[in-house]
Parts: structure tokens; C-alpha cells; sequence
């Protein structure tokens, strides 16, 4: 069975967070509960926090808070592919389950997250930024997978805002990503990966073709 993730649809608070858009934690849970079966290939995990989310909060109120979080989920759901699945996870992070992904693989689409959520016009002009903890591991046991990608952003954060951070026991020939720089401009997509097809358990059935990531850089909503 294959999974279409449905972008931005707020319209089923059972799975759906109402503020961002993504399936909500409990939706999360019952993943993890269910494992995803990749034929044995590795599946990643993104845990992106947003830095510094008690300055929109305490000094913008709790509405841009939210309006923050909205377009912060937006780009995570334009940047990935739509095999991948985003998780709102606490207050102010997400989660993404990558299935049969590399560590290159997901370093790269980490990085992209990172650089676009810093220059959409929307949230360059407040200054947002994240920072992502990045580990991957069997399907199987998603529960560990995730708590060494969290323990990855929670100790690479001492370092400062705006970075990926990988776990030490991954393996990659990618340099370490970099914080953008004003030379940089545009969202970028992910880029079309060669890997088998997940078959992942769907919140809802579905008969729809798992489609390639975005050929096109992603366009902001509107205000």
C-alpha cells in the first residue's frame, strides 16, 4: 500500500495538527507503534526545532507563535518528498520519518530544510531560523531512531541556532552542512533520489501513485 502525504490539509483533528498542518503526535505515536517496512533499508529522522520560539511567543504573543510554526511547516512539507511524512512533535518542533533514505541522503534534505525555512521572505523578515538533530536506523524501531536524532539536536544546540546536527555513529562522505549566507537566495527542493518504494502504513487508504519530490522551488503561502 502507498502513502500520499496530504499538504497542508487542516481539516481532520483526529491526525492533523490544527496550527501547522502536519499529523499531530498521537498520529506520530501509532507510527511508531506500527514500525515501517522498508525491505530492510534504512529510514531517517529529522527532529527540527524552531531557535529561540519563546521570543515569538513571550514578545509577539501566541498568534504569531502559531503563524511561525504554520510557515515553518510549510516549508518542511514542500522541501521534502511526498513519501516522507511530517509530524508536528512539541511545541515548537517537528518530526520527519524519511523511509529508505541514507545518511547522505538525509543530511542533504536536512540542510535544504535548514537554508530554506532561513530564506523564505516570510520568515527572513523575523529572523526565524531551525536547527536539526538527523540519525537514521531500521524502520522496525522507530522509537530509538528518534530519541538519538533528538539527543543529536539537543547536543549539537549547545554550538548555536542554525545548524544540522548528525548523531556520531553515521556514516557520510557529505561535508558537514554549512549556515547560509546572504549570497544565498531561493528555496530548494529536494533533490530526486534513487530508492526503492516504501510501504508505509497510511493514517488513511489510499490508491494514489507515490509521486517525485518537487521539480520547481517551493512557493510560499500567501498572507
Amino acid at each position: 500500500m502507498t502513502f500520499r502525504f496530504r499538504r497542508g490539509r487542516k481539516q481532520d483533528d483526529v491526525i492533523v495538527d490544527r496550527v501547522t498542518g502536519a499529523f499531530n503526535r498521537r498520529q506520530l505515536d501509532a507510527y511508531v507503534a506500527q514500525g515501517i517496512d522498508t525491505s530492510d533499508q534504512p529510514t531517517a529522522t529529522l527532529m527540527i526545532d524552531v531557535d529561540d520560539f519563546s521570543v515569538y511567543n513571550g514578545k509577539k504573543g501566541v498568534a504569531s507563535g502559531d503563524r511561525v510554526l504554520e510557515r515553518v511547516s510549510w516549508v518542511i512539507m514542500a522541501t521534502v518528498r511526498t513519501t516522507d511524512v511530517v509530524y508536528r512533535h512539541g511545541p515548537s518542533s517537528f518530526c520527519v520519518l524519511l523511509p529508505a533514505t541514507s545518511d547522505d541522503d538525509a543530511l542533504a534534505v536536512a540542510d535544504r530544510i535548514r537554508g530554506n525555512v532561513q530564506q523564505m521572505p516570510l520568515l527572513a523578515e523575523s529572523r526565524v531560523t531551525v536547527s536539526v538533530g538527523v540519525a537514521t536506523g531500521s524502520g522496525r524501531d522507530l522509537a530509538t531512531t528518534i530519541e538519538r536524532a533528538d539527543a543529536a539536536l539537543a547536543a549539537g544546540g549547545r554550538s548555536g541556532p542554525n545548524q544540522v546536527f548528525a548523531e556520531d555513529s553515521m556514516t557520510s562522505s557529505r561535508p558537514a552542512p554549512r549556515p547560509a549566507t546572504s549570497q544565498d537566495s531561493g528555496l530548494t527542493p529536494s533533490p530526486v533520489l534513487s530508492r526503492p518504494t516504501p510501504q508505509m502504513p497510511p493514517p488513511q487508504s489510499s490508491t494514489e501513485a507515490i509521486s517525485p519530490p518537487p521539480s520547481t522551488p517551493f512557493a510560499p503561502p500567501s498572507v
